[in-house]
């Protein structure tokens, strides 16, 4: 059976995400700095309970700037000598991102000193490179793995992860990815969030670059999703015949070449299109940089 690896758990996208992989019977494994945060965000989940948590999920507490807790997270044989063989989750979903905070000033330099000067409202986070720190950790993680746990970096490469991360458009030159009454919005509001993305998105394709030198050899997807609303909560639903929830079909997906454009998606949409299409679905959109709306 499949494990999938959690970075973000507690955040809307990837507690969705994570709710479908669960009550879908994968196994899971979710880095998180409160576990008792990640246990009452499922527990609110439909038809979640405290068995299939305990039977299917490991919760790990650590903080996922930090190489060794990452490094703990992504080997499912985790008593084994910390030089020995090791087996590693198949997959990683990172729904990483910073608490945003509305601000009307903003930092800048006069005479040599920082100080923050009246701005316009715009959107600045609690850690503003946080997704860039972990994407460091988590690269850094998968090296030391491959250095020290596999006696070949073939042995490594042949069971190597593939990684889906949580980015967000507007990242595209001239925001061409969102409609364009929504662009003024995303250039004074979203600008440090964006960057922080962006950031992220550039690490991931650096060690893309590197093929064979890199370790990102089970493949990366960078899913961006439109404006996001809505929480964690998976709705209730009826099942259309072969089993696929019925909400799926609002979502349309597009591209970096060819993005799907449009004004939101809920971040409970977003956790169950990233199930059923990279999860539950295979590489199919391994490489890309895909637009997801409604």
């Amino acid at each position: 059976m499949a494990t999938i690896a959690f970075f973000g758990a507690t955040g809307g996208c990837a507690n969705a995400c994570l709710t479908h992989t669960l009550l879908n019977g994968y196994n899971a494994r979710a880095l998180v700095r409160t576990p008792s945060k990640l246990t009452t965000l499922l527990l609110s989940q439909h038809g979640m309970t405290e068995e299939i948590i305990s039977r299917q999920l490991e919760i790990i507490e650590g903080d996922a700037t930090d190489v060794e807790s990452v490094t703990k997270t992504l080997i499912t044989n985790s008593n084994s000598a910390s030089n020995g063989a090791c087996t590693l989750v198949t997959s990683i979903v990172s729904g990483i991102g910073g608490t945003p905070i509305i601000s009307l000033t903003k930092e800048t330099k006069w005479r040599n000193t920082q100080i923050r000067m009246p701005a316009l409202p715009h959107i600045e986070l609690s850690n503003p490179h946080i997704t860039e720190q972990t994407t460091q950790a988590l690269l850094a993680a998968l090296t030391q793995i491959a250095s020290e746990r596999f006696d070949s970096p073939g042995a490594y490469r042949a069971i190597a992860p593939m990684i889906t991360v949580i980015s967000t458009t507007g990242n595209v030159p001239g925001n061409k990815d969102v409609p364009f009454w929504f662009r003024p919005m995303y250039s004074i509001l979203l600008p440090i969030p964006h960057a922080d993305k962006l950031q992220m998105e550039r690490l991931l394709d650096k060690d893309v670059e590197l093929g064979d030198a890199g370790v990102l050899a089970g493949g990366v997807v960078v899913v961006r999703p439109s404006l996001l609303t809505g929480d964690h909560r998976v709705p209730v639903r009826q099942e259309e015949e072969g089993g696929k929830s019925v909400g799926l079909e609002q979502v349309r997906a597009g591209t970096e070449r060819d993005p799907a454009i449009g004004y939101t998606i809920s971040r409970a949409l977003v956790g169950e299109w990233i199930f059923e299409e990279i999860v539950k679905g295979g590489g199919k959109w391994v490489g890309e940089k895909i637009t997801i709306t409604t």
